[in-house]
């Protein structure tokens, strides 16, 4: 399950995904290095426009198509991979609407006690990557928006949470993006969890917990903090 990540470099993260692609990017850019990104946060997407890959700043919370009429309205942090192309809220996102989503790691929770401990997971040597997106068009009352899928996890994720969110590489960013449907195979190989070599992980300050921090110091190593900041 993925609901927080980090963008704090994120000219490398676009630069590496355009790399990927061979192609220039243009269009939204990020206000800024983000620590702790979280639910309802305008971050930078890259999607296609007319067959083209651009950056879009689009709102992280999917809201199906068929909910946006009345409320009460679900705002999705992910979507399962395995079950992506059956289920009606996803289905035709999954098909003709997959994006790239930059990042520079995420976070899980270890619960110690009363305590719940952060952990940073990236790739080695803290190569940016991109999580596996899709994506709904704005319409009068809301937003483009999007959700990150994810996949079963792999060793290094598994003792700390069961879903970890599908990462793609400088080698499969490219085969990902589009609005054409995918072969089963292809699908499969690129929703699968990231090898465990691949990646790192390391406890960090619970600053990170609450949702409204934001700053270096979620990246900070743990300490003893006040009360008001283990809130999760």
């Amino acid at each position: 399950m993925c609901v927080r990540y980090t963008l704090h470099k994120d000219d490398a993260a676009i630069k590496a995904i355009a790399e990927s692609l061979s192609r220039k990017l243009s269009g939204y850019r990020n206000l800024g290095p983000r620590y702790n990104v979280t639910l309802t946060h305008t971050m930078p997407v890259v999607a296609t426009s007319d067959q083209e890959p651009e950056i879009r700043g689009m709102m992280w919370g999917y809201v199906p198509s068929y909910e946006r009429r009345s409320p009460p309205q679900r705002m999705l942090p992910n979507a399962k991979a395995e079950t992506a192309r059956q289920l009606g809220a996803f289905k035709s996102a999954t098909a003709t609407r997959r994006c790239l989503v930059p990042a520079n790691g995420f976070y899980e929770w270890e619960t110690k006690g009363k305590l719940k401990q952060p952990h940073l997971f990236t790739l080695c040597d803290q190569v940016p990557f991109a999580f596996a997106g899709i994506w709904e068009p704005a319409t009068e009352n809301h937003p483009e928006s999007y959700a990150i899928l994810t996949t079963e996890p792999n060793e290094l994720v598994a003792p700390l949470h069961h879903r970890m969110p599908v990462i793609l590489t400088s080698e499969t960013m490219r085969h990902w993006l589009g609005d054409a449907p995918l072969p089963d195979e292809d699908y499969r190989r690129l929703t699968a969890p990231l090898a465990a070599q691949r990646m790192q992980s390391r406890p960090v300050n619970r600053y990170v917990n609450n949702s409204r921090h934001d700053g270096p110091q979620c990246l900070e190593p743990p300490e003893v903090d006040p009360p008001e900041l283990l809130l999760f």
